[in-house]
């Protein structure tokens, strides 16, 4: 995935829709999730959800899910 279209979503209840969002797919969260990325086929755009104060490490992490999707 070279050309990738981000955008961030900040949301209060983050864990929540993040576990919502990716109920019943093969990857699983270790514990409640902080923030998750979701990519979209039908706009070819990455969703990075997190709550209202991510730290450096969290947006990283997320942003490299768009470019290498499942990576661990």
């Amino acid at each position: 995935m070279n050309k990738v279209r981000l955008s961030w979503e900040v949301r209060p209840d983050a864990a929540e829709y993040c576990l919502q969002a990716h109920k019943g797919r093969d990857q699983a969260f270790n514990g409640t999730p902080v923030a998750c990325a979701k990519w979209s086929q039908s706009t070819n755009e990455c969703t990075i959800v997190t709550g209202p104060n991510p730290d450096h490490v969290v947006l990283g992490h997320e942003v490299r899910h768009c470019f290498e999707g499942h990576f661990h």
